[in-house]
């Protein structure tokens, strides 16, 4: 009888974990740590926005030397270890988004900076349209400036996943046409703008491109009324650098 009971008390106390949850989540978030209060014990990443290496020294020195025939003065070195990810959490704003050293995210996560999934249709429909809308405005223009076009970096990572070739541009790539193959909201006349007569401007490929991350402005807010400083927000954007030349029906 009371073998019985201790198998039926075994049976009620297991518990279903859904491991797919619990893998996206960050240690941070399992402790509950001081950096990171929420008003729930648990909080999910909803995706890394981009990377970055982690400095965690800093030496400044404030003397002159002769060393080697050089004259050292303000030197300020940093040493770096590891990386840490801009993490946008799952339910909050993107106020709240922060950086997070590597050995705080899952496996999943990390795994998911390096191999993107395909974005959501919504998500990867407006990024079609953004990035179509940014080079044709680019090609009727006259400057020969770079663009920006406002972008999830997850999504580009995707578009650009073991494609291109490094610039000599530190930071930038390199994009053929056939480099934006997986763009499937793409027309097919998105590279090139002509007239009644067959005659226009196209992009001389390829295009260079960097994903950067900006910040909002520094602004003030009134909050139970005081004035205070706002919370900046990550800017996500792709850096694009188009050599343009003239084109006809038969030589887009």
């Amino acid at each position: 009888m009371a073998a019985s009971s201790k198998r039926e008390s075994r049976r009620k106390c297991k518990i279903d974990v859904d491991y797919v949850q619990m893998n996206s989540l960050s240690s941070v978030v399992l402790y509950n740590s001081k950096p990171k209060r929420r008003d729930s014990k648990f909080y999910a990443a909803e995706r890394v926005i981009t990377r970055r290496k982690k400095p965690y020294v800093s030496i400044k020195t404030a003397f002159s030397q002769i060393y080697s025939q050089f004259e050292v003065m303000h030197c300020e070195v940093f040493f770096f270890e590891g990386d840490e990810y801009l993490i946008k959490w799952q339910g909050w704003p993107y106020h709240s988004c922060s950086w997070e050293p590597s050995e705080n995210l899952s496996i999943a996560l990390l795994r998911s900076y390096e191999q993107p999934l395909k974005p959501d249709g919504p998500k990867f429909e407006q990024a079609c349209r953004d990035f179509m809308n940014v080079v044709q405005t680019s090609l009727k223009s006259k400057s020969v400036s770079p663009v920006y076009v406002n972008m999830p970096l997850d999504v580009w990572r995707y578009i650009t996943l073991n494609k291109g070739k490094k610039s000599d541009h530190k930071g930038h790539m390199l994009y053929e046409k056939e480099h934006f193959d997986r763009f499937k909201g793409l027309p097919h006349d998105w590279y090139y703008v002509l007239n009644q007569h067959g005659e226009g401007i196209c992009v001389d490929f390829p295009i260079k491109a960097k994903p950067i991350v900006s910040w909002s402005p520094s602004r003030f807010t009134i909050v139970n009324g005081e004035l205070k400083k706002a919370p900046k927000y990550p800017i996500e954007k792709i850096v694009l650098s188009i050599v343009k030349r003239f084109c006809n029906m038969d030589s887009v």
